[in-house]
């Protein structure tokens, strides 16, 4: 990261001696001065994941409150800070509020009110880790919008995920298997952590291989890390020793994830010290014809980019229907089991949850991504391909990261407004009125089936209702915003070589010495932006 911050303020001093606005460069700057890559902690409740984190910081006095309720149970982020010690409460409502470690320390959450807390420490062990973030989630009893939030808050920006199971307890609940198949749904390495071992009994290893064959229902015959932790011994040498290993990752993710950004600001310097180079010896009426043909070029791309943008849409269109038919086609597949919870008078939220959920990850990574990529590629080729006058256009996308974002967004808003809202808690208040009306005066079979027609008459059609609505309107959205990223990105290095005419104009009656030098200058920085880039 240190070189993608060197780069930055070499542009930044370039452009200002040009008088090129600096604003895109200064967000990504400000990105840059805060990126980290996080690792969520997550498991059960007591499972010991305050505890493994106060272990790993040393600290006599404990960070994180443990054996804390459902209620005050919040996402705590802890990342390191050279300055002083302290901590940030995000309010749901966006309110940010800084207050010092001590009051940290005696500080109540309410879980209904607070987003999460940011905890900013100058500590000798999150200082050989000084680009990774840990984030202790509440644990899965909270309900399965802990799930939700673990994935969707977090996966983006995450370089792995730790799975807590405490010695005592090392069995694999749904809550927690859930997750894991979903993390491996978006191909996320995972760390299994035994937390009090201390506490393990004497069949400790049969039941350790036993946790390990439990966990392949869920991941299959993923790779996964095992470390062995104990709060009482103060003994996590094995957890440091991993996260130390994503610390050595995260320069190198950190840095890819800046790449194209850098390369965009380059490319935008460049065109415009170019343009004023090349055209800096035309006389008026050159620089006029100079001028007008590149408008007409820029025109013509600007077509272009439309053309391809409709034949985009005709495909997105498509796609939605086919992703709307995989959900609904999954819902249909879990008809017997959702009967048989409902007969047993269990929940279904949550297990509907995660069929939507897994449903529309996969259909969007399998169905909708591949046609992300192939238009981000037409798009690039046909700008790429076009020179406007003696400059070269350019334009990328890290097609990987687009898609990441895409099926996050997606999934996320799917299921916040499909299962966090009233439509199907009504559905399932008829069933459950199905339930109490029928099963006294008639047999088994025939309340199933009564509850099977429920499932196919009302609940499934409810909840697509809302899933068509949901996908059209967030796929459409993540469309529009990738849209208008590239359109921005087209409006930005017009204005360049627009200014670079501008100001070659203004300078067409100066001395010729004047723009000897200005020439000798331009050349100069030109190569120091090579040399950038060389080193990218």
């Amino acid at each position: 990261m240190e070189k993608v911050l060197l780069a930055l303020n070499e542009i930044e001093e370039i452009n200002n001696a040009y008088g090129i606005s600096n604003d895109k460069l200064h967000q990504i700057k400000e990105k840059a001065m805060s990126a980290k890559v996080c690792t969520p902690i997550i498991g059960k409740f007591s499972s010991g994941k305050s505890a493994l984190v106060n272990t790993l910081l040393g600290y006599s006095r404990k960070i994180l409150k443990e054996n804390i309720t459902p209620e005050t149970a919040i996402p705590a982020e802890i990342a390191y800070t050279a300055a002083e010690d302290g901590a940030t409460i995000l309010g749901v409502d966006g309110n940010v509020k800084n207050i010092c470690i001590e009051e940290h320390y005696g500080y109540e959450a309410d879980a209904t009110t607070v987003k999460c807390v940011k905890i900013q420490l100058r500590n000798s062990f999150l200082e050989q880790i000084p680009d990774v973030m840990l984030v202790d989630m509440p644990g899965f009893e909270s309900g399965f919008e802990i799930h939700n939030k673990a994935i969707d808050n977090y996966l983006p920006q995450s370089l792995a995920y730790i799975i807590a199971f405490p010695a005592d307890d090392m069995i694999v609940r749904s809550s927690v298997g859930n997750i894991l198949k979903e993390l491996c749904l978006h191909d996320m390495p995972l760390c299994v952590v035994i937390t009090k071992y201390d506490k393990r009994n004497d069949d400790f290893e049969e039941t350790f291989q036993k946790m390990k064959e439990n966990l392949k229902r869920f991941v299959g015959e993923r790779k996964i890390t095992y470390c062995k932790t104990s709060s009482y011994t103060e003994d996590a040498e094995e957890l440091k020793a991993f996260l130390v290993s994503i610390q050595e990752k995260s320069q190198t993710i950190l840095e890819h994830s800046f790449h194209n950004s850098l390369q965009l600001l380059l490319d935008d310097t460049e065109n415009y010290l170019n343009t004023t180079l090349k055209n800096s010896q035309l006389s008026e009426s050159e620089l006029d014809e100079q001028e007008e043909r590149l408008q007409k070029q820029l025109l013509g791309l600007e077509n272009q980019f439309g053309k391809e943008q409709e034949n985009f849409e005709s495909e997105i269109t498509e796609c939605v229907e086919e992703i709307k038919n995989d959900v609904e086609y999954a819902m249909e597949k879990e008809e017997s089991t959702l009967v048989a919870m409902v007969m047993n008078h269990q929940s279904i939220n949550e297990h509907l949850n995660n069929v939507v959920r897994n449903t529309v990850t996969v259909s969007v990574k399998q169905k909708l991504v591949p046609k992300v990529e192939k238009y981000l590629k037409r798009v690039t080729n046909c700008i790429n391909a076009e020179s406007i006058g003696d400059v070269h256009i350019s334009f990328s996308f890290n097609t990987d990261d687009v898609g990441k974002g895409v099926v996050s967004n997606i999934v996320s808003a799917v299921a916040a407004i499909i299962l966090g809202g009233p439509v199907l808690g009504t559905a399932l208040a008829t069933i459950l009125g199905c339930i109490m009306k029928f099963q006294s005066d008639k047999k088994r079979e025939e309340v199933k089936q009564q509850i099977r027609e429920k499932f196919r008459g009302e609940v499934f059609p409810q909840i697509m209702r809302e899933v068509s609505h949901s996908l059209e309107m967030t796929i459409m959205k993540q469309m529009t915003s990738l849209n208008t990223s590239i359109e921005e990105e087209l409006q930005t290095q017009k204005q360049t070589l627009e200014k670079a005419m501008d100001d070659v104009r203004g300078q067409i009656n100066d001395e010729k010495a004047k723009k000897e030098n200005l020439a000798i200058d331009i050349k100069n920085d030109l190569e120091k932006l090579a040399m950038i880039r060389e080193t990218l």
